[in-house]
């Protein structure tokens, strides 16, 4: 049985009870009030009281999209969210440029393959993201239909702050962006009508601080026409049948989570009464203090600073430890469960996430965690909890 403590710290006004604190790429430590909330009593998914709480989950997620655009709400992870993206609007033997980053880069070429695409990739220098010029001029060379970028690659800390530039070198050149932001929105600004993206898909156990179950795909005009003219390939993927029955009824078209649909909608409402800014916020500032924390502590962060995540942050570990020692000991001595190294630095990385509720003394246990392994001075932990406190 999970033995459950009080928390002693206090964050915009609440207190949280919690155990082991989760800080891993996903998913994260769930708010109390949101945790409860999958025990509401089971609800017809054809009845009035779904289609309220459907019509409220989609106008939240179109203000934290910041779109007023169709929303696809899929009952699976991130994974088959971006499935249901390509499989959409692009059909097979047409090309995906993908900006490789990590292993969700990866992922998604693999989809594309496996979906009957041509993928071409493109890798940016080590620890960075594709800048505007480097898109344009791979894209006048290869001249895809699509460019796929991973906003946030959670296997290595890289992301791109910089959407409205490249969306800008995408439809210069004639073709449509489709975003992976499974671990970016809810903890990066994203404004989908502002940066004139044309797809988005995410997901419920990150940044959006819900349990993991369900995914979404934000789209706009040039993805909805081509949504009409690629040739259906998928029942149950099939956005058409997801814009139809939310239009005609506010449901879905198969059988929802329901009870991960009462833990997001109350995640939405506790994100919008903070205030999605603050929200972000509060997840950069969290990250920005560890940074803080590692490199004055003598270690090293994989991500060059400007590509830097506000929700996952990727150091390397100190010499003579290996990952797996580092995990252990930020579970056993400091109550905190981190995650393991991915991609090309799998071995020599852990990864820290910054996503789901904790408060004040989570992220300075965090930070003490982060001087204890580095080996750096007590006062270093101090100067890191207070420049994050400066950040809020």
């Amino acid at each position: 049985m999970i033995n459950y403590i009080l928390n002693a710290g206090d964050h915009d006004g609440f207190r949280a009870l919690e155990w082991k604190q989760l800080l891993l790429p996903g998913p994260v430590t769930l708010h109390p009030d949101v945790q409860l909330s999958q025990a509401l009593p089971m609800i017809n998914h054809r009845g009035t009281e779904f289609r309220e709480l459907m019509r409220q989950v989609i106008s939240k997620l179109r203000k934290i999209y910041g779109c007023d655009c169709d929303i696809a709400l899929l009952t699976a992870s991130g994974t088959g969210a971006i499935e249901a993206m390509l499989i959409n609007f692009l059909a097979p033997n047409e090309k995906l440029l993908v900006v490789q980053t990590g292993v969700f880069s990866d992922r998604m070429a693999k989809i594309a393959k496996t979906l009957g695409m041509e993928v071409e990739l493109i890798e940016p220098k080590e620890g960075e993201g594709i800048t505007p010029e480097e898109l344009d001029s791979v894209m006048k060379r290869v001249k895809p239909d699509a460019v796929g970028v991973v906003a946030n690659e959670t296997s290595t800390g890289v992301a791109h702050k910089n959407l409205e530039e490249l969306a800008k070198v995408v439809h210069s050149n004639d073709a449509i962006i489709l975003v992976d932001a499974v671990s970016y929105l809810g903890g990066h600004e994203l404004h989908m009508d502002s940066m004139d993206l044309d797809a988005v898909a995410s997901a419920t156990q990150k940044a959006l601080m819900s349990p993991p179950g369900l995914s979404f795909v934000a789209y706009r005009e040039r993805a909805a026409q081509r949504l009409q003219e690629v040739p259906r390939r998928s029942v149950y993927w099939d956005f058409l049948s997801y814009k139809k029955f939310y239009d005609e009824k506010h449901e879905t078209p198969a059988t929802p989570a329901v009870s991960t649909m009462f833990a997001l909608n109350k995640a939405l409402d506790i994100i919008l009464e903070i205030g999605l800014s603050n929200w972000i916020n509060r997840h950069r500032a969290f990250a920005e203090a560890l940074n803080f924390a590692i490199e004055r502590s003598g270690g090293k962060v994989y991500p060059h600073p400007n590509w830097r995540s506000n929700t996952i942050v990727v150091p390397y570990v100190p010499e003579g430890m290996t990952p797996a020692m580092v995990k252990n000991l930020a579970k056993e001595k400091w109550g905190l469960e981190i995650g393991s190294g991915g991609w090309k630095i799998k071995e020599k990385t852990v990864r820290i996430g910054t996503m789901g509720w904790y408060g004040r003394n989570v992220v300075y246990r965090a930070i003490r965690m982060i001087v204890d392994i580095y080996g750096g001075e007590k006062s270093v932990a101090e100067e890191a909890f207070d420049y994050y406190l400066s950040l809020l």
